[in-house]
């Protein structure tokens, strides 16, 4: 069994930071009902960023919005597990927060409104202000003519961007000088990262799209609480194939887990699967590129045109159709390195990896992790990848081998219902594997629940008919 530490069943809802009543009590205070949900991911790693929204119905026990549901937009409400619990570790991370940008009054119950109430976290902000992009206390860098300018690499600015909109920042693409957008385009800070999609790794510039950027307030360390992630969701990490386990992979997440090994008896999938191919297929990745240019002229973005020679094939395949992924994309240099100024130049390999492996990956059903038995580690709003060890998707459909990653899904909670309160319904995108290789037939028939490890220590997908291989290790 996992030892990570529990979730509690219970929840906290606060309104600027100071927590509602769990139920009517007499006061003017809010009220929180459930069921309510937290919407949150996107559909694929190269999608707009979305923010998280909180949908949710309060209870106006005090009457205070009865006249105008409007004054509450703009308010900041939180969702937090219920730490208070004794019975569970507390740990200062919530599962959202964000600001009320939509409410309606709903019918009377028992003489007081209820409130149905749309909030999103501050990718929304981000994703919305594009009043001068993101701010630094300070214009004595602004370049005439451009909305902003970024000084130097993106590693090197964006943290003092984000840190003034209260915002830390880890994990973001370095050794990158993006070209700024024309001040006329008005363009989100969101706008800019989503075109970062190139970075400097053993000396060559790279083009990469497996990527998804999104706000986490989910750490142990509570200064680093909210802040604006990059999760690159390729799989180079060996595992060890343990039978009927989960193997996740979120090497980047430091909230007190103690087992990388859950049991995936703590999965539910459909008892009568329908499996789908890929809902996208590409056959070309093409890019539209912008880079900074500094002549006698001064600053200027330089854009190759799509004439053809920014068009990059993917492997034919016998699926049917075909269809081109455009990206447009931050560049990478200045103007006086000749030879990173064309797209033949740049490192292809990985972008064409990740839209390949979805092409040729069957689309596995709706995943719910149990509410009786999550745990902090399955209950994070935000990209992780993992690995089902032993599926029996892998025996029906060999394609779904291999690590997935779950880049979307709904958090549920309702006191209501009889079964446990929390539940998480997750989508999940195949994610590439850079592991080659696999075992003989003969060490396959070799394997028994009695074997080592050292025997079975292979490859991501080496073990996917085999249902048991032994005990985890210690």
């Amino acid at each position: 069994m996992s030892s990570s530490s529990r979730l509690p069943e219970t929840c906290r809802v606060y309104l600027d930071l100071a927590p509602l009543p769990f139920q009517p009590d007499g006061s003017a205070d809010l009220v929180a009902l459930s069921p309510f949900t937290i919407e949150w991911g996107v559909a694929t790693p190269w999608a707009a960023t979305t923010p998280n929204v909180l949908k949710i119905t309060l209870l106006d026990q005090g009457d205070r919005f009865s006249k105008s549901a409007d004054l509450l937009m703009g308010h900041r409400i939180t969702v937090t597990p219920d730490w208070d619990n004794p019975a569970y570790t507390a740990l200062n991370y919530c599962l959202f927060d964000g600001y009320v940008t939509d409410v309606k009054i709903l019918d009377n119950d028992h003489g007081k409104n209820r409130l149905s109430v749309t909030a999103s976290d501050r990718l929304y902000i981000l994703k919305t202000d594009c009043r001068k992009g993101p701010n630094t206390g300070t214009d004595d860098k602004a370049a005439r003519g451009w909305q902003w300018w970024m000084q130097g690499t993106s590693d090197t600015t964006l943290t003092t961007w984000l840190r003034f909109d209260g915002i830390n920042a880890w994990w973001f693409p370095y050794s990158t000088f993006p070209a700024p957008f024309p001040a006329e385009d008005r363009k989100s800070f969101i706008d800019w990262a989503e075109r970062q999609k190139t970075r400097k790794g053993n000396g060559k510039y790279q083009f990469e799209l497996d990527r998804v950027l999104f706000i986490s307030y989910q750490n142990a360390d509570s200064a680093k609480i909210p802040s604006f992630e990059a999760v690159y969701l390729r799989w180079t990490l060996d595992t060890v194939l343990t039978g009927p386990r989960v193997r996740a992979g979120d090497d980047n997440t430091d909230i007190t887990i103690d087992s990388r090994y859950p049991d995936a008896g703590r999965v539910i999938i459909d008892a009568d699967p329908t499996l789908s191919a890929a809902d996208d297929y590409y056959t070309q990745l093409e890019a539209k590129f912008y880079h900074r240019g500094s002549s006698s002229s001064g600053y200027k973005t330089y854009e190759f045109n799509q004439d053809g020679s920014s068009l990059a094939q993917i492997e034919q395949t016998t699926r049917n159709g075909e269809s081109c992924l455009s990206i447009d994309v931050g560049w990478t240099a200045y103007d006086s390195n000749p030879a990173e100024s064309y797209f033949s130049n740049v490192e292809k390999t990985l972008a064409i990896n990740a839209v390949r492996e979805s092409n040729r990956r069957i689309r596995l059903p709706e995943v719910t992790f149990r509410g009786d038995k999550l745990s902090q580690l399955f209950m994070y709003a935000h990209a992780r990848v993992v690995t089902f060890i032993g599926s029996r998707f892998e025996r029906r459909v060999p394609a779904t081998h291999g690590a997935w990653a779950y880049i979307g899904g709904t958090l549920t909670y309702d006191v209501t219902g009889k079964k446990s309160h929390w539940t998480h319904k997750v989508r999940l995108f195949p994610a590439v594997s850079t592991a080659a290789g696999a075992p003989t037939c003969a060490a396959m028939k070799a394997l028994k629940s009695a074997a080592t490890f050292a025997d079975c220590n292979w490859k991501l997908g080496a073990l996917r008919y085999v249902t048991k291989t032994g005990d985890e290790p210690a």
